[in-house]
């Protein structure tokens, strides 16, 4: 069983083996050796020399009384009330504590509380603590704290500390530290600090197979890991893809009732936010991660700070939801029902303040007579511009007396279009909207927008650290944690009996990766056994062909010298001719021409079918030369009428049997023997030279 060293600071772990004498825990002024062994047992000698102040002043009166040697000069333990007089007799005296491993154990849970003990003296001396997983060693120095410590300590408060101490508690991008927090959590059921680990095991839950304390974890949280992850991952994806358009399917006719001018001026400020990030990122959408829609996270996290600082800027923070509605907001466009709607849709919590500011109105449907006859005697040319006075009550409705606000580049760009529709306002009648009724439609699309950001960048209350996290960890919590809270207390141990659980969890981590690879040898990355075999079975089987191809080529060498076969295309069948040198097929009118008695036989245009290479037949037809030996349209069955006359009544399509492959010095030599008859009746006599060839 092999242990590790965790070194939070670093944030990386390193095999350890320092049991027989730490150097961390020797302090060459030392007055106390710690021996790991019974006493009398064995000369291996200290493990640790540590002062004795330190386990004085961290109140260790308990490990004292039980493992300290006694002197001559009495323990503490028989002194009573004396013993920090016991202590303080000569700061030159040497001290020994014999921290033996509980009687009929075997190695390996010896080792686990050899190491648990060790872990002890660690806390006390700020080291680094050891173990076969982070999360295992942090359990069991809870339970020797309470074991060897004085019941008025509070040991949680002390663990906690030491983590932050020590960096354990810093689980920014540290899968570690997260796993190891989750298991430390999960046991003594510590309901905030395992949702703090839970959000950043989800935000690195790709990393987390890779770590040691991944295989301890339980079944039930790692699956609730997984699921988060998932359900974090879809809900970015619908977030980016909602901000893509600024929520133009969400704020649409079917979900919220505009009329045209109040939705022309919703288009028109989603036209300014689409300029306004264009020319902040150079494009948007930003670009997203192959196969995602969701946005970057910090692309999420600039907009959702962007926008949050807009609705500081805008909200009355003097109304609730629960306040009456205020006169201003009575008529036109509700805007309390629409985000109401929203939220519930998407399931959001709603915000505190959902009302805007907004600008003062004035009943101008009837002006006084003596503004009338002001009018005519244009008594009113110092009257200030309309336009000014309006863009003065919009400016008015904000917040703008905080200037950090002010600072906000999304904040002077909202300023200056608030401007441009007082002073450019549409020309269209059927467009134009009140100012009052423009800051509605407004504040809708804001508070959307960041209800949105909200649940795509705002983490749990119960995580510490949300600032320099590379992932995302808007985790949703609830159902969470799977287990319910009771008091720690209850589920403290001994560190004998945590030894034999902690040991008994190891070997059942350790024994199914085993079963599982016994079968599986261990194999190198080119098997050259399996190579061999192969090779000698691929030859096996080739002889085993070549032996049978070896009969075959024996039973037809009794038939001669076979040429070499090639397939041919498939054609289709037709007659046979039988030609005759002199004659033609026998169907045609032939004209015999005589040649003189003195041409030689090397001159005849017909060979000797006994002496030439080859038959006449195949020098007059093409198609014997491309026949087989002893097939279906053999020189032999040709010569039979009946044959002749069954492929002449068979027109189909038939593939060609084998051709011959001509090579001069491999020919077949194929003779045939025809008959022939002259009939005088029908063509007369016979000339001498027909007569002489016929007889030959």
């Amino acid at each position: 069983m092999s242990a590790r060293k965790w070194d939070g600071a670093a944030r990386r772990s390193v095999d350890w083996d320092g049991l027989r004498r730490d150097p961390e825990l020797w302090y060459h002024d030392g007055n106390c050796l710690v021996h790991l062994y019974e006493h009398g047992q064995s000369r291996r000698g200290p493990a640790f020399k540590i002062p004795m102040d330190a386990l004085l002043q961290t109140n260790c009166r308990p490990l004292l009384d039980r493992f300290l040697a006694a002197s001559p000069g009495g323990s503490p333990s028989s002194q009573g009330s004396s013993n920090d007089s016991y202590f303080s007799q000569s700061r030159d005296k040497v001290y020994e504590l014999y921290i033996p491993a509980p009687p009929n154990v075997d190695r390996g849970e010896a080792f686990l509380y050899h190491t648990a003990t060790r872990n002890f003296f660690a806390w006390i001396f700020g080291k680094s603590l050891v173990g076969v997983h982070l999360g295992g060693a942090l359990v069991g120095l809870l339970n020797s704290m309470n074991e060897f410590r004085s019941t008025s300590e509070d040991n949680v408060q002390g663990i906690i500390d030491y983590m932050d101490e020590e960096g354990y508690a810093d689980m920014r991008n540290a899968p570690d530290h997260a796993l190891a927090i989750l298991y430390f959590a999960e046991h003594f059921r510590f309901r905030d600090l395992w949702i703090d680990a839970f959000a950043h095991c989800t935000g690195m839950n790709e990393k987390l197979i890779a770590s040691p304390g991944f295989e301890f974890i339980a079944r039930t949280t790692r699956a609730l890991v997984t699921r988060s992850r998932f359900e974090m991952d879809m809900r970015l994806d619908q977030c980016g893809e909602r901000l893509s358009s600024f929520l133009s399917d969400d704020l649409s006719d079917s979900h919220l009732g505009l009329s045209s001018a109040a939705r022309a001026h919703l288009d028109k400020f989603r036209s300014f936010l689409q300029s306004y990030y264009v020319a902040k990122f150079g494009y948007y959408p930003p670009a997203c991660e192959a196969g995602r829609v969701a946005f970057p996270k910090s692309i999420y996290a600039q907009m959702c700070s962007e926008f949050h600082k807009l609705y500081e800027y805008l909200v009355d923070k003097s109304r609730t939801a629960v306040d009456s509605l205020p006169l201003p907001h009575a008529g036109g466009v509700c805007v309390l029902q629409n985000v109401q709607a929203f939220d519930q849709r998407h399931k959001y919590q709603p915000l505190e303040n959902p009302f805007p500011l907004l600008p003062e109105t004035e009943d101008n449907s009837k002006p006084p007579a003596n503004r009338r006859l002001s009018l005519i005697f244009k008594a009113d040319k110092m009257k200030p511009d309309p336009r000014l006075v309006t863009l003065s009550h919009l400016v008015k409705a904000t917040n703008g007396q905080d200037q950090t606000l002010l600072e906000s580049t999304l904040i002077r760009a909202y300023r200056g279009f608030e401007k441009d529709c007082v002073f450019y306002p549409t020309k269209d009648r059927n467009e134009k909207l009140s100012q009052t009724d423009a800051r509605k439609v407004r504040w809708i699309l804001v508070y959307t927008i960041l209800q949105t950001l909200l649940s795509a960048t705002l983490a749990p209350d119960e995580v510490r650290d949300t600032h320099n996290v590379s992932y995302n960890i808007c985790v949703l919590t609830a159902g969470c944690p799977p287990w319910k809270e009771r008091p720690y207390e209850t589920l403290l141990r001994t560190q004998t009996d945590q030894m034999k659980i902690d040991f008994k969890t190891a070997t059942s981590q350790v024994s199914p990766s085993s079963e599982i690879a016994s079968p599986s040898e261990i194999r190198p990355d080119i098997d050259y056994f399996a190579i061999t075999h192969a090779r000698v079975d691929s030859e096996i089987s080739l002889s085993s062909k070549t032996s049978r191809k070896g009969t075959v080529r024996r039973a037809l060498s009794t038939l001669g010298n076979m040429p070499e076969l090639r397939h041919p295309k498939p054609q289709r069948a037709s007659y046979h001719e039988i030609l005759v040198h002199g004659y033609g097929n026998g169907t045609n009118n032939v004209c015999i021409t005589a040649r003189p008695a003195t041409t030689s036989p090397e001159d005849s245009p017909r060979k000797n079918s006994t002496s030439s290479g080859s038959s006449s037949v195949e020098d007059l037809s093409s198609r014997w030369s491309n026949t087989s030996f002893g097939g279906a349209d053999s020189p032999t069955t040709s010569a039979s009428n009946s044959r002749r006359e069954s492929v002449h009544d068979e027109d189909i399509l038939q593939p060609d049997p084998l051709q011959v492959k001509k090579n001069e010095q491999d020919f077949m030599k194929v003779t045939t023997e025809v008959k022939v008859e002259w009939e005088e009746s029908h063509l007369g006599p016979a000339t001498d030279e027909l007569t002489e060839f016929l007889h030959a």
